[in-house]
């Protein structure tokens, strides 16, 4: 049986700006028709990677390949990509029509193929009817659609994404993030997809690559990602939780600074200083002295209470850590601050991390 060839391979690559290492030693392989995020906050060098497979930005060491062809130098034009960017870039002066036919244009294509693409591309968008429409005649989700169709209708290999859905309000951007999901299953070619939303990243990809200061921390599912962190980093930048500062016990067991123990799996050598990742709504408050059936438990005492109206957020003591309990579908208020409590969560809910 033939190894399929990943849509996108880098291998060592490292991108320097004089004195500034932009993207460190990065190794990544992307497979064909995968929606893949590269999530990180503001300059840890996710832009700076998709620039580079783009062309737009040239690697100072390393390989990358595109289905299998190196192409680390060579120019935008002469890769099977095309980008959408935050800022649309659409011609003002320019319907959705010619917009959308403008780079099928510039490569010569003639009727009645350029009419069939063009067609195509607006039926994928959702734009019939609009295609005589100038830019400052659309809502800022249907100027995304134009920068869409206009990458989609050159028939790219690889669709990449720099943070397309950061100018929306909140309601349309999740409404679009349903509508990119859809239209990469429709259409089956490999997006490479920047953001700095965590929840975007989640809500939207097969697998997500986070990288901090140039580095790749880790690669995986949303699921693997959330719920097994690779790093303190990690954790705490994807959603929220609680990090409890811990030393390793044995390969299942972890122990608290005030010497309270908790069963979780680690790799990490005996010894080793770590902390325990606890995300909120997979701790549940209970009366003091209640244990947990499968699982492990903490003593404390409520210190606040947040009432979010979906969800009550419990601050809780723990020794000389406060600990965050995320409540869903509570009704009333059952715990007051001054109550001792037990935190207890279900065996695997603790996920052990290093610095």
């Amino acid at each position: 049986m033939t190894e399929s060839v990943a849509a996108v391979e880098i291998d060592g690559v490292t991108k320097r700006f004089d004195d500034v290492v932009a993207v460190d030693n990065v190794d990544l392989a992307i497979d064909d028709g995968e929606f893949f995020a590269l999530l990180g906050p503001s300059g840890c060098g996710k832009t700076t990677t998709l620039r580079m497979i783009a062309g737009l930005d040239l690697p100072t060491e390393g390989s990358l390949r595109i289905f299998g062809d190196e192409v680390g130098m060579a120019p935008p034009d002469r890769r099977p990509v095309n980008t959408v960017f935050q800022a649309y870039a659409l011609f003002p002066h320019m319907t959705v029509r010619q917009n959308i036919e403008f780079g099928l244009r510039m490569r010569r294509v003639r009727n009645p193929e350029l009419g069939q693409r063009v067609a195509e591309a607006i039926g994928m968008v959702r734009l019939a009817g609009m295609e005589e429409r100038r830019p400052d005649q659309l809502s800022g989700g249907q100027q995304q659609r134009v920068a869409l169709a206009r990458a989609l209708v050159n028939q790219p290999k690889v669709l990449l994404l720099d943070e397309p859905l950061g100018a929306l309000d909140l309601k349309l951007r999740q409404e679009m993030q349903q509508e990119l999901k859809a239209l990469q299953r429709e259409v089956g070619i490999t997006f490479v997809f920047v953001t700095h939303d965590q929840e975007e990243a989640l809500a939207m990809s097969e697998r997500i690559g986070v990288m901090s200061e140039g580095r790749l921390l880790q690669v995986g599912t949303p699921r693997e990602i959330y719920e097994r962190p690779a790093s303190r980093f990690v954790a705490d930048f994807i959603g929220r939780t609680n990090l409890i500062e811990a030393s390793v016990e044995s390969p299942t067991m972890v122990r608290l600074a005030d010497g309270a123990r908790i069963a979780a799996e680690t790799s990490m050598p005996t010894g080793s200083q770590v902390a325990v990742s606890l995300r909120p709504e997979r701790v549940r408050l209970q009366p003091r002295g209640t244990a947990a059936a499968d699982g492990s438990s903490l003593d404390g005492e409520v210190c606040d209470i947040t009432y979010l109206g979906h969800a009550v957020v419990y601050a809780v003591t723990v020794g000389s850590t406060s600990v965050e309990v995320r409540s869903e579908g509570e009704v009333g208020e059952p715990f007051a601050p001054g109550d001792e409590v037990t935190i207890n969560w279900d065996h695997g809910a603790a996920a052990v991390v290093a610095d």
